[in-house]
């Protein structure tokens, strides 16, 4: 099938570089993202007229991991060796499971391929940006958007030193482990992984039943499952449940700014209530609403 789209397609063969991929000093790479969490980080580090098309998950408002007015700058791309070629990029980035036949004709075809994985760290979401940077030709950039991620991670962290159990809870129970972006930045606002701290790893379940028997101090519920609303939550008095917005937990890269804000929301707002036995309890927070931020990124850098 690759083969046979090649064939038929005049875009196979090499095709002139416009001078809108050229600045005053340098050649700059036209670039085509198939990977959600590489567009966010592109769409802040290239120029106008680089990056050619985005990952079609950045036009679903659902799914997107990048602000939804700077996605809709862009064209949309389903992925498909033809899409591709039509665009006659340098250099293809998508996730780490590329299909061989596709990766040997993008190699045969002289077009760059660059795969992008899960950033489990800021660190790594660090050096991810720094790489898609350069790959850019834009390094500066990239040393701007960590700036601002940095400024973001000081602005959400805590002055009270104590650590408030969390359990970030998806649908169907689902929990994040905590060799994870969202477990570093609980702990980087002033959380502690509830789940991790039972022995629960990555896309561990947690039921109802052992919440309410062993409830956490904070419950961030990111979605709409029937579970994270059940009225028997309502019973626990001392713990304090918030919404987090699911798309919130997909990326790293520029998603790390609202993630960490909202967290941080979460933990200010978190105040003592006396219980009777003179334990503090936290407020509840409001369950209807938006996650906060502005923007929208397993916890994290997920592959396609």
């Amino acid at each position: 099938m690759v083969l046979a789209a090649c064939a038929a397609l005049a875009a196979c063969s090499p095709q002139p570089k416009s001078e809108a991929r050229r600045d005053t000093t340098h050649y700059l790479p036209t670039i085509v993202s198939l990977n959600p969490c590489a567009d966010a980080i592109l769409a802040e580090v290239t120029r106008p007229g680089q990056l050619l098309a985005l990952s079609h998950y950045s036009g679903d408002p659902r799914a997107a991991s990048m602000d939804a007015a700077k996605a809709a700058q862009y064209p949309k791309t389903r992925g498909t060796l033809e899409e591709v070629l039509a665009l006659h990029p340098d250099v293809v980035v998508d996730g780490t499971f590329v299909p061989p036949a596709t990766a040997a004709a993008y190699q045969r075809l002289g077009l760059r391929l660059e795969t992008l994985g899960i950033a489990g760290t800021v660190e790594e979401s660090r050096a991810q940006i720094r790489a898609l940077a350069a790959l850019a030709g834009n390094p500066a950039k990239g040393e701007a958007l960590i700036g601002r991620i940095d400024a973001a991670l000081a602005a959400a962290a805590p002055a009270d030193p104590a650590r408030i159990p969390a359990l970030v809870w998806e649908p169907g129970g689902i929990v994040p482990g905590d060799s994870t972006l969202i477990a570093e930045l609980l702990r980087r606002t002033g959380f502690t992984n509830f789940a991790a701290a039972r022995g629960l790893g990555q896309a561990d379940q947690l039921p109802l039943e052992r919440v309410l028997a062993d409830p956490p101090r904070v419950i961030l519920a990111a979605g709409s499952d029937r579970a994270l609303k059940h009225p028997a939550l309502a019973h626990l008095k001392a713990t304090t449940r918030a919404p987090l917005d699911p798309r919130l937990l997909y990326c790293a890269g520029p998603t790390i700014i609202p993630a960490a804000t909202r967290l941080a929301e979460v933990r200010h707002a978190l105040s003592p209530l006396p219980l009777a036995g003179g334990a503090p309890a936290a407020a509840p927070l409001p369950l209807a609403g938006g996650a906060g931020g502005g923007h929208v990124a397993t916890t994290l850098m997920a592959s396609k």
